[in-house]
């Protein structure tokens, strides 16, 4: 009877191996069920409550007659403007806002929850900025000027910092940029200042942010560079080229997969981060990732806060999608 058992298991595996497609079934499967429940069927829900409405004491109301898109046009669109009006407003407020010595003509302002996004999506472009300003030389003395024995090393203290936990860095950077702590210590030592806290700042979340994140940057870009052929620049140094014609018209372009790829990891997390602002921000360093979380929390309007999510989520998406059909690349 075991026999017969064990070879009707066997001819079952052999009939799947035979058939192509029932085994890339059988092997998506497990992937596929799992994304489907804990991650489509999530993101289902959470866009069928977009289209709801906040009833009393925070309850959904999802019946036929509330479902619209309400949301989305309360999070865009301020109180007794039209479309037009509210895109004019918005390019306005944003030119005047973020481009220097650029005055508002608009004449009116976007709504306080497409400010909140602006200043996001500020706070993503200033890390990844500085992210890259920081770790690509890093990545560039990892990749070609560390002994070859040194790398490994290296890179490991790139990420060691990861091996404590996010909320740990975060409150030492809190009590780094707080009165009497590092900062404030050091800059009085050197009779520069005293009693100085940068808490509760636009420097605090940003420094906060770069701290997080520049490892993002430094593991692509060192993973790019360390796969360049190191002739190709003695190539351009032989037709006389110096180092630094060298660097820009070689080594820069054909790293910059790596560059990409380590903006995108910085950048969708920056913008959608929540404890950094949080811990290390104030009332005028709130961020769209704060909002979300509070109308999921005290402030109790799930539709609101779904619809702000996915606003959020199409904005990375079609960041991302903008890249691969200019570029015909992948991000990774």
């Amino acid at each position: 009877m075991a026999t017969e058992r064990t070879s009707g298991g066997s001819g079952l595996v052999t009939r799947v191996r035979r058939h192509r497609y029932v085994g890339l079934v059988f092997n998506a499967a497990p992937a596929t069920f799992w994304l489907g429940v804990f991650f489509v069927a999530p993101l289902a829900v959470m866009l069928y409550y977009s289209f709801g409405t906040r009833g009393a004491f925070g309850t959904v109301l999802l019946d036929p007659e509330h479902l619209g898109i309400q949301q989305y046009a309360y999070f865009f669109v301020p109180d007794g403007a039209s479309i037009p009006q509210t895109i004019w407003w918005t390019l306005g407020w944003a030119l005047g806002h973020f481009v220097p010595f650029v005055p508002n003509v608009a004449g009116g302002e976007p709504t306080a929850y497409v400010q909140l996004l602006f200043k996001s999506i500020y706070f993503g472009v200033v890390t990844t900025v500085f992210a890259f300003a920081i770790g690509y030389p890093m990545a560039y003395f990892v990749a070609r000027k560390a002994p070859a024995n040194y790398r490994n090393i290296l890179v490991a203290l790139v990420v060691l910092p990861y091996w404590a936990s996010y909320l740990v860095r975060v409150y030492a950077i809190k009590i780094m940029l707080a009165k009497n702590g590092l900062l404030d210590n050091l800059l009085t030592t050197l009779n520069i200042a005293d009693n100085v806290s940068l808490l509760y700042s636009n420097f605090a979340v940003g420094f906060g942010l770069v701290y997080i994140y520049v490892p993002f940057m430094i593991l692509p870009v060192y993973a790019s560079l360390e796969q360049l052929d190191t002739t190709l620049e003695e190539a351009a140094m032989d037709l006389g080229a110096d180092r630094w014609d060298a660097f820009r018209r070689v080594t820069l372009p054909l790293s910059m997969p790596g560059v990409i790829a380590g903006s995108f990891l910085v950048f969708i997390p920056a913008v959608g981060a929540y404890v950094i602002p949080e811990l290390l921000g104030g009332t005028d360093t709130a961020t769209v990732g704060e909002f979300i979380a509070s109308q999921f929390g005290s402030a109790g309007n799930w539709p609101l806060g779904a619809a702000a999510a996915f606003i959020l989520m199409v904005i990375m998406f079609l960041g991302i999608w903008i890249y691969q059909s200019r570029t015909g690349g992948d991000i990774l």
